[in-house]
C-alpha cells in the first residue's frame, strides 16, 4: 500500500468514509449519488398536511440534492402545497432545484433560490446577504397577503 493510500486510510470514519477534505466529501457525494442511496430519516414531529407553503432546502450534493433530502421529498405527500426550493452549492448548481421539482409531485413551486458559496468548499458566501435577504423578504410577504 502507497503512503498516500496509508495516509487516506488514516482519514476514515466509523462509517467507512474518508472525511474532512472538500475532495472526500465530494468523492462521498458521487458515490451516494451514482448509487440512489436514500438513508432512513427520523419522522417529522409535525404533520405536513398542516401546512400550505413547505420551504425545502438542500446543499448540492454530485449535482442533486442530498440523499436525505431526497428520501424526505419520496416519502412525502406534496400534492397541493406550495414548495420553496432552495440549494447551496460551490459554484456547480448542477440539477438540483430541476431533481427537487420533479420529486414533489403535485406541487406547487415559488422562489426557488440557489446560494452559492465559493468553489473551494470553503464557507465564503458568493451570492450576498442584500440578496438573500431580500428573497427572505419577498417570501414572508407573499405568505403574510
Amino acid at each position: 500500500m502507497s503512503n498516500e493510500n496509508k495516509e487516506k486510510d488514516n482519514h476514515r470514519g466509523n462509517s467507512g468514509f474518508l472525511d474532512g477534505s472538500h475532495e472526500d466529501v465530494v468523492e462521498q457525494g458521487k458515490r451516494e449519488v451514482e448509487a440512489g442511496f436514500m438513508p432512513q430519516i427520523n419522522p417529522l414531529s409535525v404533520n405536513l398536511a398542516d401546512y400550505d407553503v413547505i420551504a425545502i432546502g438542500t446543499p448540492t450534493w454530485w449535482y442533486t440534492m442530498a440523499p436525505a433530502v431526497l428520501t424526505f421529498l419520496t416519502t412525502n405527500d406534496f400534492t397541493g402545497k406550495t414548495v420553496i426550493p432552495f440549494m447551496t452549492n460551490g459554484g456547480w448548481p448542477g440539477h438540483v432545484i430541476k431533481d427537487m421539482k420533479d420529486k414533489c409531485k403535485g406541487a406547487a413551486f415559488a422562489h426557488e433560490m440557489q446560494i452559492q458559496f465559493d468553489s473551494m468548499g470553503k464557507d465564503h458566501l458568493e451570492t450576498s446577504e442584500d440578496v438573500i435577504t431580500e428573497w427572505i423578504g419577498q417570501i414572508k410577504m407573499e405568505i403574510n397577503k
